[in-house]
């Protein structure tokens, strides 16, 4: 089953033929979770880190079921979606992980935004597979697909770090 979704992160695969499994779902939410945290950890303390990754976790339900909902298909594709994301939102964060001990490590040297540029890399792969995913699974047009897919990232990571400002956290 994680072969079939880690295609989505290629490009390949057709996401309407993906099986659903809620245990799976589950355990990609925990992945999630665990990595969320140990990236955010390091960058921030771990109270807030937790705060916000469960705040990523809130919107991004919040956002498929609005789309789902959007689109009248009721929650037929919801799961199938919810995995997809996550599992290949899991995968660019374990690419993810050494760039986060690069910048530790790096800070104050030459080598130090290196880190930077390739999670910029990651970023903008994460932004075209999501929108590849609602193109696929929604059928929007492409314009429409990277234009949520943009929201889904501002959503996401800006809104809750936003409103991790806005009451002091």
């Amino acid at each position: 089953m994680l072969k079939d979704y880690i295609q989505l992160c290629w490009f390949k695969g057709e996401p309407h033929d993906l099986p659903i499994d809620r245990k799976f779902l589950w355990i990609n939410v925990g992945l999630y979770l665990l990595f969320g945290l140990f990236i955010q950890a390091n960058i921030s303390d771990p109270l807030e880190a937790f705060i916000q990754v469960f705040l990523e976790i809130l919107i991004t339900l919040a956002f498929m079921a609005a789309i789902v909902l959007k689109k009248d298909e009721g929650f037929y594709n919801f799961e199938r979606f919810l995995t997809a994301i996550l599992v290949c939102e899991n995968f660019i964060y374990v690419l993810g992980i050494p760039l986060a001990f690069w910048f530790i490590f790096a800070k104050g040297s030459a080598a130090a935004t290196f880190p930077i540029y390739i999670a910029a890399i990651l970023i903008s792969w994460s932004l075209a597979i999501i929108a590849y995913l609602l193109k696929e699974l929604y059928e929007f047009n492409w314009q429409v697909s990277i234009s949520l897919s943009i929201l889904y990232f501002l959503l996401t990571y800006l809104g809750s770090m936003g409103f991790l400002m806005a009451f002091g956290l």
